[in-house]
């Protein structure tokens, strides 16, 4: 098997590898690239972009994932393009993190492992702090994931109920899990307008929910970057109010705000009605890059609904792994500062994306508030397959089938800026 890859120096290796992917032949050929080499090593290059360090932090290394069971490089494995798809940023964990597995690892047993109120409190501090707003320990419920989660409210809200409210707009897993619970998915339609993907709110408070007990909602909308205002997060209280829905709100992104004047707020502190019947979603997967750790929380602050979602997990949901707690909580606890600068490096990334990609005939890319997933209108170049079609240039791209939008293609731009800038020359070139 041939595996190709582009090297910093201006050629395309060639590897041939056998069938356990080790390299027992290479060769080059003259090929201009921003992109690193060394598929099997697992070493880093570092990147000739002159934003090398921002704010002490490195975001311009190329860390090589081939060979690491990366489901977003594995997807194209021995195949030259450049996986932009699934939302898994390509930069290490903050250093301070990484020091915390390292440690913990060196203990070297590493058996069942639980909770405990110091670690529940870790997450009320972070909402404490960073929001201002209250939160007991004893509301924090420990999921090895969101879409876990998704699957637990609905089973255990919606028994007597067949529908399930969902954003028409939106990551698959919102689409699905009702049906994966046995109910129906009840999309709720959306709006485009100012350029913010969101729940239309007008329609919304016209919309029968007698059939529904549980809305499930995503803030900051994925795809399209939305963060939800005050206002708008009211209005959705309200029609939950008096309909007397339970929300859960899929927060994962919560910590990636790419405008200095926007806030993300969350759910629960929208009033006491919100407080009382919602669950809110969190994890540092998204912002900290460590979802492979399976580590998330709920937020539940009434009795019965939290001890109905725990009831469901028995059987079902596995005890967290000890690294995903140690990567979580020491991300909330000390990973500020990382955090800070790596928004800056997707800001940046952002708006040079956002400029290239307008200037680009038939491309449209919303602008975006937070996340770092493009939402890219492509429906003026007619495509019978847009994804294969930048497949086929070298750049691989979520379908928008996926969020329920043919118009539209999602891109990861959560990587370093010189494979950005070589994703955005390939597309060029087969558009330009």
């Amino acid at each position: 098997m041939v595996y190709a890859a582009l090297s910093k120096s201006s050629k395309l290796s060639y590897f041939l590898v056998d069938k356990g992917d080790n390299i027992v032949q290479t060769y080059t050929d003259n090929m201009t690239s921003n992109i690193a080499s060394d598929p099997v090593s697992g070493n880093t290059q570092k990147d000739t972009d002159p934003m090398s360090v921002n704010n002490n932090y490195d975001f311009d290394t190329i860390v090589d994932r081939h060979n690491t069971h990366s489901s977003k490089w594995d997807k194209y494995k021995h195949q030259d393009i450049i996986p932009l798809w699934v939302a898994d940023t390509d930069f290490k964990v903050a250093p301070v993190v990484q020091r915390a597995i390292e440690e913990r690892a060196r203990h070297g047993v590493f058996g069942y492992t639980s909770t405990d109120k110091e670690r529940d409190q870790v997450v009320a501090n972070y909402y404490q702090k960073k929001y201002g707003l209250h939160v007991e320990a004893d509301w924090i419920v420990w999921v090895p994931g969101i879409v876990a989660s998704l699957t637990l409210a609905i089973g255990s809200l919606s028994k007597q109920h067949q529908q399930v409210l969902t954003p028409d707009i939106v990551y698959p897993y919102l689409h699905t899990t009702p049906a994966a619970v046995g109910k129906q998915a009840n999309h709720l339609a959306m709006t485009y307008a100012e350029d913010r993907v969101r729940i239309d709110l007008d329609a919304l408070e016209k919309r029968n929910a007698k059939d529904a007990r549980v809305m499930l909602f995503c803030n900051p909308q994925n795809p399209g970057g939305a963060i939800y205002t005050d206002k708008e997060l009211s209005r959705i209280d309200s029609y939950c109010e008096v309909n007397d829905l339970i929300l859960v709100s899929d927060e994962i992104h919560a910590d990636i705000i790419l405008d200095d004047n926007k806030q993300h707020l969350p759910y629960f502190g929208t009033s006491d009605y919100a407080l009382n019947n919602s669950i809110t979603l969190g994890a540092a997967s998204k912002a900290f890059n460590v979802a492979g750790l399976a580590c998330s929380w709920a937020i539940i602050a009434n009795d019965d609904i939290r001890q109905a979602f725990k009831h469901e997990m028995h059987g079902i949901i596995s005890e967290i792994n000890p690294f995903g707690y140690v990567a979580t909580l020491t991300a909330l606890r000390e990973g500020d500062e990382w955090l800070c600068a790596m928004n800056q490096y997707l800001r940046t990334n952002r708006d040079y994306l956002l400029e290239q990609i307008n200037a680009i005939e038939g491309l449209r890319m919303l602008p975006l508030e937070s996340t770092f997933l493009a939402w890219i209108d492509v429906s003026a170049l007619n495509l019978k397959d847009p994804c294969g079609f930048f497949e086929a240039a070298g750049v691989g791209l979520s379908p928008g089938s996926n969020f329920n939008d043919n118009n539209f293609l999602r891109l990861n731009f959560g990587c370093a800026k010189s494979v950005l800038e070589e994703a955005v020359s390939r597309i060029k070139k087969a558009l330009v």
